[in-house]
């Protein structure tokens, strides 16, 4: 495939080069311990449910009755969107600061171990999440009140604004991750807006917006977020992310019926109420991209048996990032996602860039 010898010979330049970028990533933290739910025991050996239907199918025969559900945890560690994306961009070679709930007054023990190219700054203790995961997705349970706390004062005053004045500014790609969790994210989206972008007069930064899973978020407040993020396009190039799920319930939360439009118009639907660079929407299986009036989809590589699926979407959103900032047209950026994304839930941890060529090469020769 021609593309990506294009995109292994781009990726072999930028790290001979020694170029550093600079990110800014907020403002969520989470300490995840991603489980498996036992189904059956073969002696000592658990057998484990394969699909999300079959245990729902269990679940469902309980009702009336009760029951215990065993679940083997296989790890615990650092979660939340913001975390898992600052870590997988200090991979990728970005310099990068962390602000979130990575545990007050002291950084959690999770947290310590990012990448030596992220730096963590704490604004609270980190919100707690069971992960579900199956071999076609993952059920997420997740105990976020410490997020109540975040409006933007409190932000610029743990974070201490000057600092956080100067982060923001020198980043070359600034996400905001979580939206749908932060209570107040708005609060903090136009707070950064009036007190540092707009201020700022900079203009050439990429600005990147995952909004997570809207369905408890009224529909006024998804579309300020909509306005806000239109407002960030006026400073800068801003792409909104999302996955299929997402796209669905955004589409939803605007009043459109989605189960009668394909995954395609549902994302040119979204467009007609917000003004960005490009839309991103990531199914399991593929890449849609929305940008300049035009429709891009590359399909990806599917991993039969994945060693971790919580994070997959913040590595694809890091690698997307990366081929921004790199100047990669958009077909090499979504591939550069989807290959960031792929090696990190294949290997079950964020590849750096020799990590990626190799996935890369293994991924032509199929």
């Amino acid at each position: 495939m021609a593309t990506i010898q294009a995109l292994i010979q781009a990726l072999r330049e930028y790290e001979a080069s020694g170029r550093q970028f600079r990110a800014f990533v907020g403002f969520d933290g989470y300490e995840d311990k991603i489980q498996k739910v036992v189904e059956a025991k073969q002696g000592s050996e658990p057998i484990f449910f394969e699909s999300i239907a079959n245990f729902s199918k269990h679940l469902g025969g309980l009702a009336g009755r009760s029951g215990q559900i065993e679940l083997l945890t296989q790890d615990t560690k650092l979660g939340g969107n913001a975390p898992i994306m600052a870590n997988a961009l200090g991979g990728l070679g970005f310099k990068n600061h962390c602000v979130g709930t990575l545990g007050f007054p002291e950084v959690a023990p999770v947290f310590r171990n990012m990448h030596p190219n992220c730096t963590t700054i704490s604004i609270a203790n980190p919100a707690e999440t069971n992960a579900l995961e199956f071999d076609d997705g993952k059920l997420i349970f997740s105990e976020v009140s410490t997020f109540e706390k975040l409006t933007w004062q409190y932000v610029r005053e743990k974070a201490n604004f000057v600092n956080l004045r100067h982060y923001i500014i020198e980043s070359d790609v600034v996400a905001f991750v979580d939206w749908a969790n932060l209570s107040h994210c708005n609060d903090i989206w136009e707070g950064i807006l009036k007190d540092i972008i707009i201020p700022s007069g900079t203009g050439n930064q990429h600005f990147f917006f995952d909004l997570a899973d809207p369905s408890k978020r009224p529909v006024e407040e998804i579309k300020r977020a909509f306005d806000l993020i239109s407002t960030y396009q006026s400073h800068g190039k801003v792409t909104l992310g999302m996955n299929e799920n997402e796209a669905h319930k955004i589409a939803s939360a605007l009043g459109f019926e989605t189960d009668k439009v394909t995954l395609t118009d549902i994302g040119e639907l979204i467009l007609a109420n917000l003004r960005v660079e490009q839309l991103l929407i990531h199914p399991t299986e593929r890449s849609i991209v929305y940008h300049h009036q035009q429709i891009y989809e590359e399909k990806g590589r599917y991993i039969t048996k994945p060693k971790i699926l919580t994070g997959g979407g913040d590595n694809l959103n890091a690698g997307f990032c990366l081929g921004l900032v790199l100047g990669l047209d958009i077909a090499l950026c979504m591939i550069l996602g989807m290959a960031t994304s792929g090696a990190y839930i294949q290997n079950g941890y964020s590849p750096e860039i020799q990590d990626l060529i190799n996935y890369l090469e293994v991924w032509e020769n199929e």
